[in-house]
């Protein structure tokens, strides 16, 4: 009896929730048992031109699949003569990082992904890599995930130790081949200020920026591409999409328990967006890359990236919904992730985003060029 009482309870409460957190966005779902969304007129042959490098950007993945068909794709698509690199935009270990008490399960998710692929890795944090759990944060969790992809002679950790950076990571490049850099952050307790830091040194919402500014006027003339776990725009859940019928009474659920489902009109994350796509403006990257939303997207930059690019359908088993906004040039929930290859045609600079969705040949291309 006690204990249907509390389930009435618990219900009560995040029915309640749903209210609190009612999805603002509308629109049809571009499921994986569909076709994807794509803008009229947005499909074009591209032009043949060299590549020099490919970076590939995929996030969410953090769950152990037993032969894992995105992870077998990622192989594919790196593992050949161009060199490749990859970016793993958080949420790397499902659902609470890498705990002091389980890290061999987290360490077993991790290893698959590094192991997946021969290319050069970054891994950044998202949201579940922090540790927070029903019973509370382990601050450590973060810092147990950097030291252990660190182990790694392949595979690198930015920003470190818990703080929000921004981080610069220079790409190789040949003799008269534009600098590639990666600016990267991790702004997840400015999201969620219930957070403990684990950082060593002592941060500010101001330095952040400050910083952040420097680096994008400093590599101004190369091909930047920013990225942190959390999208500015999208068509998905965190964007306000329903998840759909119960589960988002379970998310809300999640929300009261975990103080915010990470949605970009939630205060706290869109105190954050209204406070850094200004500082990309003033330097806008080629691409400004993120995961969260289980989704691939591709969105115009507005004024503060040449392209928004959210490539978060890492996890074939978490793959949520999505639908387009007016801004979208491409949007469907299938497992899979972004490739961005640069290069050369007759003497002029090229960049060229691809959807893989576990497959060996792209779903979509299109071709872009800096703001």
């Amino acid at each position: 009896m006690l204990q249907r009482f509390r389930f009435l309870i618990v219900a009560w409460v995040a029915i309640s929730l749903t209210g609190c957190f009612e999805a603002p966005l509308e629109g049809p779902n571009h499921g994986v048992e569909g076709p994807p969304w794509i803008r009229e007129g947005a499909r074009a042959t591209i032009a043949t031109f060299e590549i020099q490098r490919r970076v590939v950007l995929i996030g969410d993945t953090g769950l152990y699949l037993e032969d894992d068909p995105v992870l077998r794709s990622l192989a594919h698509w790196t593992n050949g003569e161009t060199p490749s690199y990859v970016v793993f935009l958080g949420d790397n270990v499902y659902d609470e990082g890498i705990q002091d008490d389980d890290r061999e399960r987290g360490e077993l998710i991790l290893r698959q992904q590094i192991e997946a692929t021969k290319a050069h890795q970054v891994f950044v944090p998202g949201n579940h890599d922090w540790g927070l759990s029903p019973e509370g944060q382990n601050p450590s969790a973060i810092t147990n995930q950097q030291e252990f992809a660190l182990s790694f002679a392949n595979v690198d950790f930015e920003p470190r130790d818990g703080c929000m950076g921004p981080a610069a990571v220079e790409l190789p490049s040949g003799p008269g081949e534009k600098a590639l850099v990666l600016v990267l952050m991790d702004p997840t307790k400015w999201l969620y200020p219930v957070l403990k830091t684990a950082c060593p040194r002592q941060e500010s919402k101001a330095g952040f920026l400050a910083e952040l500014s420097s680096l994008l006027a400093k590599h101004a003339d190369d091909w930047v591409i920013a990225g942190a776990h959390y999208p500015v725009d999208t068509g998905g859940p965190h964007g306000g999409l329903s998840y759909g019928g119960i589960a988002d009474i379970i998310v809300s659920f999640y929300a009261w328990r975990y103080g915010g489902l990470g949605n970009n009109y939630e205060p706290d994350y869109a105190d954050w967006l209204a406070s850094t796509t200004p500082v990309l403006a003033q330097h806008p990257p080629l691409v400004y890359a993120a995961g969260h939303d289980h989704s691939l997207q591709i969105l115009d930059g507005k004024d503060f990236s040449g392209i928004q690019v959210v490539s978060g359908a890492g996890a074939v088993e978490r793959v949520s919904t999505v639908t387009h906004l007016p801004e979208s040039v491409f949007a469907h929930a299938a497992p899979g992730f972004i490739v961005l290859d640069v290069g050369v045609r007759e003497g002029e600079d090229v960049a060229v985003l691809r959807v893989v969705e576990s497959s060996e040949s792209a779903i979509f291309e299109l071709e872009i060029t800096p703001r």
